[in-house]
């Protein structure tokens, strides 16, 4: 199988920093909002789509979130069950790559801190000129640059754009669901940890 992960809030934990970073920044420009109504948010679509929604002022809201995350970027850790489900799945001879919305450099630099880098093939990120996910040129691209068969590649994220992603795209999606908001996302699979993706996918009827 070929894994093509989503990164914040399904490889790494780092919603706890973003909420951070987000609160600091609309209390710098005065604005009152509640934490969890903006955690639902950005969890059920995007900050980019909370700034729009909201008429935030852009792009100076946006620079300094993004200003306050990079100091904060440090204290993101992957989910505990993270580094064991990417060994095992690689073992079985699965490929992991990223699609993510951070830069691709940030990305690897918090995977070579937590020695997870050399499980990884490829990644794409916010920086690398494709279209933002729920488009699924990102996901295309991986498929035709690697030679992936679609009918062995699924795409894995936290959020209804992950799972449109590898939808529109052709392949197997999981949805992994550590919020529980009810949301009515149409994937191949659910989980609620990561571990259950080695129940899922290291069968006999996928290897």
């Amino acid at each position: 199988m070929n894994y093509i992960w989503d990164f914040d809030g399904t490889i790494y934990d780092s919603y706890p920093i973003m909420l951070k970073a987000l609160m600091t920044t609309f209390n710098e420009f005065e604005l009152e909002v509640n934490e969890e109504t903006v955690y639902r948010k950005i969890k059920e679509e995007s900050i980019r789509q909370m700034i729009s929604d909201w008429q935030l002022p852009a792009p100076a809201f946006d620079q300094k979130y993004h200003a306050y995350e990079a100091q904060q970027n440090k204290a993101s850790f992957p989910f505990a069950e993270a580094e064991e489900t990417l060994k095992i799945l690689h073992e079985k001879g699965g490929q992991h790559f990223i699609l993510t919305h951070r830069t691709v450099e940030s990305t690897w630099k918090l995977l070579t801190r937590d020695g997870l880098d050399g499980l990884i093939t490829a990644i794409i990120g916010s920086d690398s000129n494709f279209p933002r996910k729920p488009d699924p040129a990102a996901v295309n691209y991986f498929i035709a640059n690697y030679r992936l068969d679609s009918a062995q590649t699924v795409m894995i994220g936290d959020r209804r754009l992950d799972i449109e992603a590898g939808s529109n795209a052709g392949i197997q999606t999981v949805f992994f669901d550590i919020d529980h908001f009810g949301q009515k996302i149409k994937a191949t699979h659910y989980i609620n940890n990561l571990k259950e993706m080695v129940q899922i996918f290291c069968t006999e009827s996928y290897n």
